[in-house]
C-alpha cells in the first residue's frame, strides 16, 4: 500500500465518523422534535376550549370566561407579541445580585430579595429574570395580599407564583397551599416556587411560558394557569428586563404544531 494512502486512513476514519455521528444526530434530533408535534393548530385550539379546561379572561379587574376567539389569539404563535414566552427558562442568566435587587427595589415584599432568587436559580436551574417577573405577575408587584402572607396561628404564610391559587377564591387557596408546604418566609416561598416550577414543568419539557400555559403536545392538559394572557403577562416583564440589562436571548422555539 502507498505510504502516503497509509498515513490519510487515520484522517479519512476520522471524517467518516465524525459524518455518521452528524447524520445520527440529526435523525435522533428530528425523531424528538416531530414527536413534539402532535395536533395542528386548530385541533389544539379544539382540545383546550373543548376538554373543560378553564380559560380565563380579566376584564375590568375581573376574570371572566375566555371565548373560543379570545383563546385561539392567545395561543397564535406567530402574533406581533415578543417571542419570550417562547424562549427556553430552564437555563440560568449570569446576574449579581445587587443587579437582582436594583430590580426589585421598589417591589414591596420582593424588595432585597436577590440572594433568595439567585440562589433558587442556581439550586433548581431555572431563568431568574422569569422567576422574578412570574412574582411580580402573581404578586401584584410584591403588593397583593398574599404576597405580604397570610397569618394562620401565629404564623405568616408567603406564595409568589400563585401556586395552588384558584381564581375564584385565590387568597384561600394559595396560602392554603403555602401552608401545606411551610413556606412561613419569603426565602422559602421563593426556593420552593423555583422547586415547584422544576418539578412539575421543567421536568415535563415543559421549558417556556408557552408550554407552561398551552402544553401544545397535550392541549387543555397540565397547564399552569388559567388566564390566557398568563404567558404574554410575564413575558412582558421579562422583555423590559431583558432590554434594560442587555442579554441576550437563549433559545426561541414556536415550532409546536403540525
Amino acid at each position: 500500500m502507498n505510504e502516503r494512502v497509509k498515513q490519510r486512513i487515520p484522517l479519512i476514519l476520522l471524517i467518516l465518523i465524525i459524518v455518521i455521528f452528524v447524520i445520527l444526530l440529526v435523525i435522533n434530533e428530528t425523531s424528538l422534535f416531530e414527536k413534539q408535534k402532535t395536533h395542528t393548530f386548530d385541533e389544539a385550539v379544539d382540545k383546550q376550549v373543548g376538554s373543560g379546561t378553564l380559560n380565563m379572561k380579566e376584564k375590568d379587574g375581573k376574570f371572566l370566561k375566555a371565548s373560543t376567539k379570545d383563546v385561539s389569539k392567545a395561543m397564535d404563535v406567530n402574533s406581533d407579541q415578543d417571542d419570550l414566552n417562547h424562549m427556553d427558562i430552564s437555563e440560568k442568566v449570569s446576574l449579581s445580585e445587587d443587579e437582582v435587587n436594583d430590580i426589585l427595589k421598589s417591589k414591596g415584599v420582593l424588595k432585597g430579595k436577590g440572594k433568595a432568587f439567585l440562589k433558587a436559580q442556581d439550586k433548581y436551574e431555572v431563568n431568574v429574570l422569569y422567576l422574578i417577573s412570574h412574582a411580580l405577575v402573581e404578586t401584584g408587584n410584591g403588593k397583593s395580599e398574599l404576597a405580604k402572607g397570610i397569618e394562620d396561628n401565629g404564623k405568616k404564610y408567603y406564595n409568589f407564583f400563585g401556586i395552588g391559587a384558584f381564581d375564584e377564591n385565590a387568597v384561600h387557596t394559595g396560602s392554603s397551599f403555602a401552608k401545606k408546604q411551610a413556606w412561613t418566609s419569603p426565602d422559602k416561598a421563593i426556593m420552593g416556587g423555583a422547586q415547584f416550577v422544576r418539578n412539575n414543568y421543567f421536568n415535563n419539557k415543559q421549558i417556556s411560558l408557552y408550554q407552561m400555559r398551552w402544553n401544545p403536545k397535550e392541549p387543555g392538559e397540565h397547564q399552569y394557569a388559567s388566564d390566557v394572557d398568563w404567558d404574554e403577562n410575564i413575558a412582558w416583564f421579562m422583555k423590559h428586563f431583558y432590554k434594560n440589562l442587555g442579554i441576550k436571548k437563549d433559545d426561541i422555539n414556536k415550532d409546536y404544531y403540525l
